[in-house]
């Protein structure tokens, strides 16, 4: 048998690979967010798309919403389900030696990573008026149950990063410079000490 060659897996929340899962209005690309792929697969990444928990709770229909209109018992123990059927192959990949990363969407009450969506107030009717909400610094839903499953399987935290796609105000320069950084900071962490032949 040949010894396993690690690979680079990025974990990809499930809108940057498909923007008809956002929600209505919410899509700014054609399809899939090009940077972030154009950035990955540059890098020698793989792919690994995550499910949409949003989308297969509330459908293509569903309103807007931030972090506390799904901090709910029913939507965290759909997220958990998702997250339950999705780690077994996240594990694999961490305990095969692989370098695994996930890259979410920051902004959003689910998938955000470095900030999420806020406004406690928020419920009725959304005819909120825009850029009603506030953004703060935690993981949305969706990725707070993903990780507590990794971490109940013993596994080590994901590095991880977003996109700030769902942010009120979208800068994708910014975005692509934070991306980028990210991930030229993690092939820093790889690289063995003494290893020069990168560029200078």
């Amino acid at each position: 048998m040949k010894p396993h060659t690690p690979r680079k897996v990025a974990l990809i929340a499930n809108c940057l690979l498909n923007q008809n899962a956002k929600v209505c209005e919410g899509a700014r690309y054609p399809g899939v967010v090009s940077p972030v792929v154009e950035a990955l697969r540059n890098r020698g990444y793989q792919l690994l798309q995550l499910p949409c928990p949003e989308l297969s709770f509330a459908g293509v229909r569903r309103w807007w919403a931030v972090y506390e209109q799904y901090d709910t018992p029913a939507y965290r123990t759909h997220c958990r389900r998702l997250a339950q059927a999705i780690a077994p192959l996240i594990e694999g990949h961490l305990r095969q030696g692989d370098e695994v990363i996930l890259i979410g969407l920051d902004g959003s009450p689910s998938s955000g990573v470095r900030f999420t969506s806020s406004k406690p107030d928020w419920g009725g009717r959304p005819n909120r008026p825009e850029d009603d909400w506030e953004i703060v610094p935690r993981r949305g839903v969706w990725i707070e149950e993903l990780e507590a499953e990794l971490a109940r399987r013993g596994l080590p935290p994901v590095p991880a990063t977003g996109w700030a796609l769902d942010m009120g105000r979208f800068d994708e320069a910014g975005s692509r410079r934070d991306l980028e950084q990210f991930l030229d900071d993690r092939e820093g962490a790889a690289r063995p000490r003494g290893d020069d032949s990168g560029p200078p």
